[in-house]
């Protein structure tokens, strides 16, 4: 079959165009491709700012929890020093309540004198108790000897106030001996008894540790 010239342009034609339309078809893929592309690429990267976001917020609130813990624990810190500060201020109060004023305290004969009655009432309580367990209770008798030796200090306070001199009673003592070695003679007994009457109410019941003014 012979070709004609109308034949030859149009496949002459027909060629470009297939061309062109293929080339249009590439650059519309790539096109799509790079859009894709552009869209994940946001998409990852919106994706990590929302990460990054929930770390800051993550690491924001770890912080806060931090920070609360520590200023909980300085709360506790500060509220264990004021209890401190408050026992340590009771305790400076019933120091000076038992020291005489020219020592910085408080206390007068009068109130030394009731302290060692309170403290001579506090022992005979206790020693009841101890008869009434037999006499073998440990923490009875620990007790006991803790009184004793507060109402030493207590006796102590009204001989400083009175300007006496004391004595503790030892074993096989009566305030009649005891007069005796003091003053020389036992008959001066009802001295030592008047001295003392705030701890000792019968004068026959002195017993060995017992702590006594004994005037001059």
């Amino acid at each position: 079959m012979k070709e004609t010239a109308d034949t030859r342009w149009e496949r002459s034609w027909n060629w470009p165009f297939a061309g062109l339309l293929l080339a249009a078809l590439l650059v519309l893929t790539l096109g799509q491709t790079v859009h894709a592309q552009q869209d994940e690429a946001t998409e990852t990267d919106t994706e990590a700012q929302v990460e990054e976001a929930a770390d800051e917020t993550t690491a924001d609130e770890a912080a806060d929890d931090t920070t609360g813990q520590d200023a909980a624990a300085l709360a506790e810190e500060l509220e264990e020093r004021e209890r401190q500060l408050r026992a340590a201020q009771r305790e400076i109060a019933a120091l000076r309540a038992r020291l005489p004023a020219e020592e910085g305290g408080e206390i007068d004969l009068d109130g030394a004198l009731r302290s060692a009655s309170v403290t001579m009432g506090a022992i005979r309580a206790t020693r009841a108790e101890l008869m009434r367990a037999g006499g073998r209770d440990e923490a009875l008798l620990e007790s006991i000897d803790e009184l004793v030796e507060e109402l030493e200090r207590d006796q102590r306070l009204v001989a400083r106030a009175l300007d006496a001199n004391l004595y503790q009673v030892r074993r096989g003592d009566t305030l009649a001996s005891i007069a005796g070695r003091f003053y020389g003679s036992s008959q001066r007994w009802q001295e030592l008894h008047e001295a003392n009457r705030h701890v000792l109410e019968n004068p026959d019941l002195v017993w060995p540790g017992l702590t006594l003014v004994v005037p001059r």
